[in-house]
């Protein structure tokens, strides 16, 4: 079971979104993510936030006071997390404000943090970190696009294979954006590993 958090941030293509939610899903509507719920024809199992996106309080909703130190999403995080949840995807959580958007970002290490994986998507983006150890392929098949930078750290060290520009134990510095659009050549023989330091990875697709 994933656990789909519907933030407030930006959807457009509903189809393309809905393709991200299985039967089964536990899915929590922060905020103004209700809205978003509707649009793609799910029930959230949970509603939350402090509803200043909303403008009103749902029905059966855990309202939070506005003063607080968690943004909605975080909210939602921790709530999955205390249900036991280990898979999360963060719908919305990207293309509205930049402070949130990077807040989500923080979102994620969190979840890493709590021994659970998740990554944020729109219709064209994937956003997820991984770690030292992590060997993992593209989230997309058909990315366009493939780029890493170090989060968290000075550096990482990073092997990539399966991409135009390989990479075999290179250091990425966080002052030099040297990760910055690849391109997967081939999916079934690409290779990540970080071998030190963790790194933000986007995926991108031309619509």
């Amino acid at each position: 079971m994933k656990c789909i958090i519907i933030s407030a941030g930006k959807i457009r293509n509903y189809e393309r979104m809905k393709a991200y939610i299985s039967p089964g899903d536990y899915i929590i509507a922060a905020d103004g993510g209700l809205r978003y719920a509707e649009r793609l024809g799910v029930k959230p199992d949970c509603i939350l936030g402090d509803f200043d996106s909303l403008g009103y309080v749902p029905d059966a909703a855990e309202v939070y006071p506005s003063r607080k130190d968690d943004t909605d999403t975080m909210l939602a995080v921790r709530h999955g997390l205390d249900r036991g949840l280990t898979e999360f995807v963060i719908l919305g959580g990207l293309g509205g404000r930049l402070d949130h958007t990077v807040a989500n970002f923080s979102a994620l290490e969190y979840l890493r943090s709590h021994g659970a994986k998740g990554w944020l998507a729109d219709e064209n983006t994937v956003v997820r970190i991984c770690g030292a150890g992590d060997e993992s392929k593209p989230v997309m098949r058909d990315s366009a696009y493939f780029s890493v930078f170090p989060f968290g750290c000075e550096y990482a060290v990073i092997s990539l294979s399966g991409v135009e520009y390989p990479t075999e134990r290179q250091r990425f510095d966080c002052a030099f954006p040297l990760g910055v659009s690849n391109h997967v050549t081939d999916y079934e023989k690409f290779h990540m590993i970080i071998h030190e330091g963790k790194a933000l990875v986007i995926e991108w697709k031309e619509d």
